[in-house]
């Protein structure tokens, strides 16, 4: 037990991502719920390469995507290129991830305990790839528990906040909302993170979807919860608000079509999506 008297600690303040589009603690753990088709994964490309701009290009991002196929997540992006909303270069710095997702968390022999072999395998791995922000989609692809145990959710995300921590890893997990638009399951998927946005459609001040915003690629991202001070930069953006209003998909045309396949290494556990 390492113990130490609290004036000889130094004050540090976190850090966050993204300030200027969608603030997120860097280093830490940030769940993103929406229902299913409000464009989770799009916004999570469109900050993927706002993030690798942040950066100048020298960091790379990793997705786990598990729920559209590598060809599916390509269309999406150059649809998005094509639309203006991710720079073409930085998907150079896109790394899919294209294995089967593993159970980080889960059941043996009674108990309920985080699989350490497989989340430090994927922590070498993505450190090995200069990884500093990753994607995890959904969170019940990694979670071999109970959605609605609280003991069992707060291992899992407690597990995964250590390791983000420790290998230097922003950390998106985005989650399934429930009818009612909040986290769905447990509230320790909630109460275990330090940040959570939900995402919507634009709606009046009547909760009626005001269609022509959507039509034109509009969501809403409200902040749900802020534990170590993300409204100081969203506030900036909003004029004091905690909702924010991102385009996160194209215009709806007929005149839509395919675009090229992503290209990848057959025998890598990482494709980058250029």
């Amino acid at each position: 037990m390492k113990i130490i008297s609290l004036d000889k600690v130094d004050a540090k303040g976190a850090n966050f991502i993204l300030e200027k589009y969608l603030p997120i603690p860097e280093n830490a753990v940030t769940l993103l719920s929406a229902l299913g088709g409000t464009g989770k994964t799009r916004l999570s490309l469109i900050m993927a390469s706002k993030f690798i701009v942040e950066v100048n290009y020298e960091k790379n991002v990793a997705l786990w995507l598990t729920e559209d196929h590598q060809g599916q997540v390509k269309e999406i992006t150059n649809q998005l290129v094509k639309d203006g909303l991710i720079e073409e270069r930085t998907m150079a710095n896109m790394l899919l991830i294209l294995d089967e997702p593993p159970q980080l968390a889960k059941r043996e022999k009674g108990l309920f305990k985080a699989n350490y072999e497989e989340i430090n395998k994927i922590g070498d791995r993505l450190v090995e790839q200069n990884v500093k922000l990753a994607v995890f989609d959904p969170l019940l692809a990694f979670y071999g528990g109970n959605e609605n145990d609280n003991s069992e959710a707060r291992v899992f995300i407690q597990t995964f906040a250590t390791w983000a921590n420790k290998a230097e890893i922003t950390t998106i997990i985005i989650h399934h909302a429930s009818k009612d638009g909040g986290s769905r399951g447990a509230t320790a998927f909630h109460d275990g993170v330090r940040a959570r946005y939900e995402l919507d459609v634009p709606k009046d001040k009547d909760g009626n979807t005001i269609k022509e915003l959507m039509s034109k690629g509009f969501r809403v991202a409200k902040l749900k919860k802020d534990n170590w001070g993300i409204r100081k930069h969203l506030w900036k953006l909003t004029d004091g608000n905690d909702e924010i209003t991102l385009k996160v998909a194209p215009v709806m045309k007929n005149d839509y079509q395919p675009v090229s396949e992503v290209v990848f290494d057959d025998n890598s556990f990482l494709s980058t999506i250029s």
